[in-house]
């Protein structure tokens, strides 16, 4: 096994306390790089990297306890300023020329954080501030994340391109009649925010969507559609809606020959898509949909099974397999299983 910790020739670390395992780099140039200074600067109170961890280089850190779980990936030119804590959960990308400043941040794992979002703002460093997230965090690009007063997220959340969360909003005197506003923000589990300004006091409840441009004002409850400016509930009780074996087959019958098309590309062999069975073929392998489970066969052997209702995944890990599974999350179809040592297994928690 390879227990080699690689760190760059332009890398200063200062840490009373300093835990790097097995598989980590710090400040080793990439194609990517090329645009970013090459100095990595860490200076904190402790810094803890778990197995496979890269720091990209360009990177600066500063503050109290940081914590990476395993295979966390921080790209260049990403600045971090938090004074007492933040910590990354499992396989968390935090993207390039990204800025995350604040007292207290602590994200599930599975954080996909864009370009250029920032999380702190004004009174980030202030007591109170604090970032709560679950697993499966999504923040698009130039998302903003105020922290001034604590904002919580729930599990498998989606915040979109040019989203704003802000937990305060002043500048005229109070003093004058002016608003002003401190406040924290709670979002539930299962919500999607594609471009949307969430004002100080809200809550959103989960399985929520709000539509993009929306500027959300005031609390939206579980499970509504909602949309506009001011935002307003448009449909209560309509999120979740599981889909009856005729509207799931239907899906499939649309996403299978994109999925075959895709496939055949990256894998370089022909596919065929047979709507009857709504199976795709692909050189030796067959890719079959029946009673909510996805099949992969290779040669006649039942290899991998995509059990969708108890979202995880059995069998064998192949880099087709690995595809299938990305091509399904784009449909927001997540799976809480991973690969270790060449076969799929539960999600350690």
């Amino acid at each position: 096994m390879d227990m080699e910790v690689k760190i760059g020739s332009d890398v200063q670390i200062d840490c009373p306390e300093l835990i790097l395992s097995e598989k980590c780099s710090i400040g080793i140039p990439v194609q990517e790089d090329l645009n970013h200074s090459s100095k990595v600067l860490i200076r904190c109170s402790r810094l803890e990297l778990g197995m496979g961890c890269v720091i990209q280089p360009g990177v600066v850190i500063i503050g109290g306890s940081i914590k990476f779980a395993p295979g966390c990936r921080i790209s260049s030119g990403v600045i971090i300023r938090v004074q007492e804590s933040l910590e990354l959960g499992k396989n968390s990308v935090i993207g390039s020329d990204c800025l995350i400043e604040g007292r207290r941040i602590k994200i599930g794992r599975e954080l996909w954080c864009g370009p250029y979002v920032r999380i702190g703002g004004g009174s980030c460093f202030e007591p109170q501030s604090q970032l709560t997230a679950g697993y499966w965090l999504h923040l698009g690009m130039r998302t903003f994340i105020n922290t001034a007063r604590p904002v919580t997220i729930g599990n498998e959340v989606g915040i979109g391109t040019n989203s704003a969360i802000y937990t305060h909003g002043a500048y005229q005197s109070v003093l004058q009649g002016f608003p002003v506003a401190f406040a924290p923000v709670t979002i539930g589990d299962n919500c999607w925010l594609p471009g949307a300004i969430v004002n100080p006091g809200v809550t959103i409840g989960a399985n929520t969507v709000i539509g993009v441009g929306s500027v959300v004002t005031r609390s939206i409850p579980a499970g509504a559609l909602a949309a506009g400016v001011p935002c307003r509930v448009l449909k209560e009780s309509v999120f979740p809606r599981p889909l009856s074996e005729e509207e799931r087959r239907a899906f499939f019958r649309d996403f299978l020959p994109v999925a075959a098309e895709i496939l055949a590309h990256y894998t370089k062999q022909e596919s065929r898509f047979e709507p009857e069975t709504l199976t795709i073929k692909i050189g030796t392998t067959a890719i079959t949909y029946y009673d909510n489970t996805i099949t992969v066969f290779t040669d006649r052997t039942q290899t991998t099974i995509f059990h969708l209702q108890a979202r995880q995944v059995q069998g064998t890990v192949t880099p087709l397999t690995e595809k299938l599974r990305d091509l399904l999350r784009r449909y927001g179809i997540r799976f809480k299983s991973e690969p270790v040592n060449g076969n799929y297994q539960p999600w350690e928690e």
